[in-house]
């Protein structure tokens, strides 16, 4: 994917420093365009011309926190004229804009408690990403110190102000900015009250040269998004064209398909995989919650041969008729229908286990990152997942026979990638053949992968 990074032109910046996200993947190619304030429409005409795949407006990290608020605004509403694909703050949020004495941009009215009840507490910051149009906050950080807030040392103080700065983000309307961070106070009755809000802050990535930013969003970032900063460059990737259903044509397809294989998919899938996922189960514990992503007809559930009723399963499938086969049984308390890319990001409950057995493979490589830190935010105890060897001849042959929706990718490379998550280790790996495609005959090799929580 071709991206362009809009920034303004050399000299028109205060600060030089500007945030290097091109240094944290390599799945994309990033180019630099300047932006003249003198030149706003013209240069943005020529760099719309290039009709690059996404573009990130970060103009207004330059232009807002000076005198140039007008040209910010007018250059974010040029920008939604021109209609390209953009990630950056929208010009309705700009317009809201206010600065405190402290220089902080606020928006709105925050029902901020009397000054001597907001300075009787530490301040705190809790950044919130933006995931499709659900606000997904991050753990909350001491603002002056960035020392995590843990969870298991004061989970009903972060639960407020995850709580807090969710509501915060309806009230004001900050959908659109992909991320934003929520500064809280404790008044004297040690309540969390909200003090200031800065929509899509600059220091959420490091600075150029700095990799090692101390800010309380790169904290924030570092500590509780799964796979970091390339994760979350991937996952805003996502997130955008999510949001406008770039692949919801072949999501629709390839639930299409397994409802007409849902009646008989035990019978098809009888031998190499029901022996494989039974050696997955039964190999692992699973007490508790267990969220069962494709969960098809319930194999998990019904292979894992709870006797002592220890563990109680959900499950989350793309296809409607696979949900009907799986209840059938008896075993799932429910079964949610849809995308899971799209599924996992409204899920906000934990649950003790997420698994996922040979579905990532429909996932392209900025979805899966999405999904994978979702499912790692969301389970508290373990992660176990599959990923499958998909060759060039399995997708060559099912795009020769019109199923090319259910060609897949090789996901082993963006796994290892994606790397050990703050508070995980990797417990287990191996490597088993997985399943013999019915349609085009190709032996798939499967890679288990099996995370565990670290005890604080």
């Amino acid at each position: 994917m071709r991206i362009c990074l809009l920034r303004a032109a050399p000299g028109q910046e205060d600060d030089p420093r500007y945030s290097d996200i091109e240094l944290f993947t390599d799945r994309h190619t990033f180019e630099q365009r300047f932006i003249s304030r003198d030149t706003i429409k013209q240069d943005l005409n020529f760099a719309a011309a290039e009709s690059f795949d996404l573009y990130f407006n970060f103009l207004h990290w330059t232009w807002y926190g000076s005198d140039n608020k007008e040209v910010a605004i007018l250059a974010a509403k040029y920008i939604e004229y021109l209609a390209i694909p953009v990630i950056g703050l929208p010009s309705r949020v700009l317009e809201k804009y206010g600065l405190d004495e402290d220089g902080r941009l606020v928006i709105g009215d925050l029902n901020t408690a009397q000054e001597e009840d907001v300075t009787a507490g530490d301040e705190y910051s809790c950044t919130i990403i933006e995931l499709d149009n659900t606000p997904i906050p991050l753990c909350p950080v001491f603002a002056h110190t960035e020392i995590p807030l843990k969870s298991t040392s004061s989970p009903v103080f972060l639960n407020a102000i995850q709580k807090l700065t969710e509501d915060a983000f309806y009230a004001n309307d900050l959908h659109g900015t992909f991320w934003c961070t929520f500064l809280v106070c404790l008044n004297k009755d040690s309540k969390p009250t909200l003090t200031g809000i800065t929509p899509m802050p600059k220091t959420i990535f490091p600075f150029a040269g700095d990799g090692k930013n101390s800010a309380a969003e790169a904290c924030a970032v570092r500590q509780s998004f799964p796979g970091s900063y390339r994760s979350l460059i991937h996952s805003l990737i996502a997130s955008y064209f999510l949001k406008r259903n770039r692949n919801i044509e072949v999501s629709r397809q390839v639930g299409q398909e397994f409802d007409t294989v849902a009646s008989k998919y035990d019978t098809v899938t009888a031998g190499i995989y029901h022996e494989g996922l039974k050696g997955i189960v039964q190999k692992y514990n699973f007490d508790g919650v267990v969220l069962d992503i494709a969960c098809g007809t319930g194999l998990v559930a019904r292979l894992h041969g709870d006797t002592h009723n220890r563990s109680r399963f959900i499950g989350m499938d793309i296809s409607l008729q696979m949900k009907t086969e799986c209840l059938r049984h008896g075993l799932y308390s429910n079964v949610l229908v849809g995308p899971m890319q799209r599924l996992l990001i409204v899920q906000r409950d934990t649950v003790h286990h997420v698994i996922c057995i040979g579905a990532f493979l429909f996932l392209e490589s900025n979805e899966l990152s999405l999904v994978l830190s979702r499912i790692f935010q969301l389970a508290t105890a373990s992660v176990t997942f599959t990923i499958d060897e998909i060759p060039d001849s399995y997708n060559k042959a099912q795009t020769e026979r019109g199923r090319g929706h259910m060609a897949g990718f090789n996901h082993l490379d963006e796994v290892e990638r994606f790397g050990i998550p703050v508070g995980w280790k990797l417990a287990d790996r191996w490597r088993f053949l997985g399943w013999t495609s019915p349609t085009t005959g190709s032996e798939i090799y499967s890679n288990v992968f099996r995370f565990e929580a670290l005890q604080e």
